[in-house]
């Protein structure tokens, strides 16, 4: 008698395993930054933004490479740490906050002016104009972008009440991402744009939204004690929450273009299920700065 062979156990569905790897390293290294900020002298943050701002820009540039562009990748690394120290050095230190601004613009004319002479001696590149463009291109896209996190972080010095709200911009942007994928996955009909990402629909950006408007209140009813000293309440919890959570999906959707532009499914395979460093900060890219413009404007920090 022949014994039956018994059924294969049912493999978890491929998007399913993606997304569980990606809500992983989302949560380990989002919680790597909130320990640093915490727990840790202000030198672990310089270090941390200098890693991931480098590992990222450099990402940046060879995804360019994939579509036949050229870059000055190890000059495009010195200006995002330039970048990143001018930001540790000076904004930290509340009485210097306009010489941190001259210090930004300051750092991007060298950077610009150095693209050029890194250019004057190349005799066989017969894509200079480009070259100059992708390298200025991802000091501003990656770099000059994503450290408006350590200018976040630094807006309340010397009481350090910024890093609250790097909590808050982490939260709402992460939440927004898997509210999407959740929302998306299960009620998702109808494509958002299927040229730049096939996956993503509007029931998932909206539920999305929604996750990113609920994760704010949360963290303002969990810290509302230092939240509201500087005037945020409900109101600015849900405007908040409605911006970060669309330009959480519109920095994704960016990242996107550039990928299906060049050919590329993933910024780098480091990260299981996530690919690399681009891939992590992507939507922070676009949600930091305009984090630190509200908290600037509508809260006049």
């Amino acid at each position: 008698m022949t014994t039956p062979i018994p059924p294969a156990a049912t493999p978890v569905s491929s998007p399913r395993r993606e997304f569980a790897w990606r809500l992983v390293n989302s949560l380990v290294l989002w919680g790597v930054l909130l320990a640093v900020i915490f727990w840790l002298p202000p030198t672990g943050l310089y270090v941390f933004m200098n890693l991931v701002g480098a590992w990222a820009v450099w990402e940046f540039y060879r995804i360019c490479e994939a579509k036949g562009l050229r870059a000055y990748k190890v000059w495009g690394v010195i200006g995002t740490v330039a970048l990143v120290s001018g930001s540790w050095f000076v904004f930290r230190q509340s009485d210097r906050l306009q010489l941190s601004y001259d210090f930004d613009i300051f750092i991007l004319l060298v950077f610009t002016l150095g693209v050029f002479v890194r250019q004057f001696p190349q005799k066989d590149n017969p894509q200079g104009i480009e070259t100059m463009a992708v390298t200025l291109f991802g000091l501003m896209y990656v770099a000059w972008l994503g450290n408006f996190v350590t200018r976040v972080n630094f807006l309340y010095a010397p009481s350090g009440d910024g890093r609250y709200f790097v909590m808050l911009l982490v939260a709402v942007t992460k939440f927004t991402d898997i509210g999407a994928y959740l929302v998306g996955s299960t009620l998702g009909r109808h494509k958002l744009i299927p040229r730049i990402s096939p996956k993503k629909t509007w029931e998932g950006t909206m539920g999305g939204v929604v996750f990113g408007v609920g994760s704010s209140l949360v963290c303002l009813w969990l810290l509302r004690d230092v939240l509201g000293k500087y005037g945020f309440n409900e109101l600015h919890a849900v405007a908040l929450g409605l911006l970060l959570g669309t330009a959480a999906v519109v920095g994704d959707l960016a990242e996107s273009l550039i990928k299906r532009e060049a050919g590329v499914k993933d910024s780098s395979t480091v990260l299981p299920g996530h690919g690399g460093a681009l891939d992590l900060i992507d939507s922070l890219l676009f949600t930091a700065p305009l984090l630190y413009v509200y908290l600037r404007l509508a809260l006049r920090s």
